[in-house]
């Protein structure tokens, strides 16, 4: 008896944990590859600052631009304010999205005579 016991104590406690560890990747934050179109095709340029993979997580995106040259993006009409971290020289945004839809957006960019505001296309690879 003791023996059934501890086997099917055992048996439990391991599907517990395999339970739990599935439903943590599920909660967990997934990186998508991206790119930024401007004028209608890949801009490599623009794309050269992308610091990592985006992550979307309860209807937001977030992305990290290397350099302190990005104040601001504007989606959807409403801005949202970059977050610089001059330890890993990224800034970082926050803002509505979901993955396989594009998203315009206007990153401004602070950067000599390149400092403006400019049009892109947050493209989902």
């Amino acid at each position: 008896m003791t023996k059934l016991f501890k086997k099917s104590l055992s048996m439990t406690l391991l599907v517990m944990v395999l339970v739990m560890a599935m439903a943590a990747s599920a909660f967990a934050l997934t990186p998508y590859n991206y790119d930024f179109d401007y004028n209608g095709s890949y801009h490599a340029h623009s794309s050269s600052y992308i610091a990592s993979d985006a992550t979307v997580s309860g209807g937001n995106v977030t992305i990290k631009l290397t350099g302190n040259y990005f104040p601001q993006v504007e989606v959807g009409g409403v801005v949202y304010a970059g977050s610089y971290n001059a330890g890993t020289n990224h800034t970082t945004f926050v803002f509505p999205g979901s993955i396989g839809v594009d998203t315009p957006i206007k990153l401004s960019i602070v950067a000599g005579p390149h400092s403006r505001a400019y049009n892109l296309l947050l493209n989902w690879k």
